[in-house]
């Protein structure tokens, strides 16, 4: 006839299934690091080029009408302005420039701006020549 043992208790974790535990953190730990990362590198590269289109929005605007167009660049606000486009930095993307106004003219000629992008160990220029109001775009 058919005994029933008595039932045995296990007490905490086997190796196996500890080690399992610790690989997937380190799986899921790892994976999140890598997206993080790529996310500040792909949010530093798109407010570095809605900076540039903003520049050359502004500079397009001068010459067509044949009046200076005012850009505004605020530290504090995280923004830059155009009378007609404002563009806020995106999260975790800071700028070590100094606040700054410029006037950009018919001709292209400005004051000049390096606007410097930064989000943790990235960075980015974005540059305004102050003679021919040419914009680039530096890493």
């Amino acid at each position: 006839m058919w005994k029933a043992r008595p039932l045995r208790r296990n007490r905490g974790f086997a190796a196996v299934e500890m080690l399992v535990t610790v690989a997937i953190v380190v799986l899921i730990g790892t994976v999140a690091i890598f997206m993080l990362g790529r996310s500040d590198r792909a949010q530093l590269q798109n407010d570095a080029s809605e900076i540039a289109l903003i520049l050359q929005q502004a500079r397009l605007q001068a010459a067509e009408t044949g009046r200076p167009v005012e850009v505004t660049y605020s530290q504090d606000d995280r923004t830059i302005a155009t009378p007609t486009a404002v563009h806020e930095f995106g999260r975790g993307v800071t700028s070590s420039t100094d606040s700054a106004r410029i006037l950009i003219r018919p001709s292209g000629e400005n004051e000049g701006l390096d606007l410097v992008l930064l989000a943790g160990d990235l960075s980015r220029t974005v540059r305004l020549d102050w003679l021919t109001g040419q914009i680039r775009v530096a890493p």
